[in-house]
């Protein structure tokens, strides 16, 4: 049962109807990858990420940013929570294990796409170079090219998913609490500037 407030199905239309060249799955990497980095104050720039280039119509745009910000609301509340309440967010399990094999390698790729692109202070590129989040960017690398195998049963395939999801699944968790000092300097640093502005 998902944990998140959002349809899968209605996020993916959603994203279509808007132009948007980013799929479901690879947005809500994206989300969590900004969200290790920045925290709440990372929703602005994922939303402009996601939306570059589009050319839809205003009120369908608006609708897809209002179901964006839910799912944002959503997983920040689980990464805060920090009781493996973490879910990613992927199509449900009536779709077919090469259907959901795609979406579980475009979740790492937006993910990757969060927490590597954009400004990298020293700081974040110090973190970024150290046990264990090295280790993580690499496997979730080789996670963004994963496919089914397509000797093996339905079973296994089903196994093998499983296995990868739950460690894409901690692993996000981790990177959470291992960037949690960037993350409460950056958070700091917005608001003094802010005050600054005032």
């Amino acid at each position: 049962m998902s944990k998140h407030s959002i349809n899968f199905s209605d996020l993916e239309s959603g994203l279509n109807s808007c132009g948007s060249s980013w799929l479901c799955a690879q947005s809500h990497g994206l989300l969590c990858g900004r969200l290790a980095v920045l925290g709440p104050n990372a929703f602005n720039l994922c939303i402009e990420q996601i939306f570059d280039n589009t050319s839809s119509q205003k009120v369908s745009r608006d609708d897809c940013v209002l179901m964006l910000e839910d799912l944002f609301k959503d997983t920040w509340a689980q990464l805060v929570e920090r009781q493996s309440e973490f879910e990613l967010f992927l199509p449900d399990d009536e779709r077919n294990i090469t259907e959901r094999t795609e979406a579980i390698s475009q979740w790492c790729d937006g993910f990757l796409h969060g927490i590597v692109t954009g400004k990298k202070p020293k700081k974040l590129k110090d973190h970024l170079n150290q046990d264990p989040l090295n280790v993580i960017i690499k496997d979730f690398l080789e996670i963004t090219r994963a496919t089914v195998n397509e000797e093996a049963g339905e079973e296994d395939n089903e196994s093998a998913f499983e296995e990868v999801m739950e460690y894409i699944r901690v692993s996000v968790q981790l990177v959470y609490e291992e960037l949690a000092d960037f993350r409460d300097d950056a958070i700091e640093k917005k608001i003094k500037n802010q005050k600054d502005l005032n």
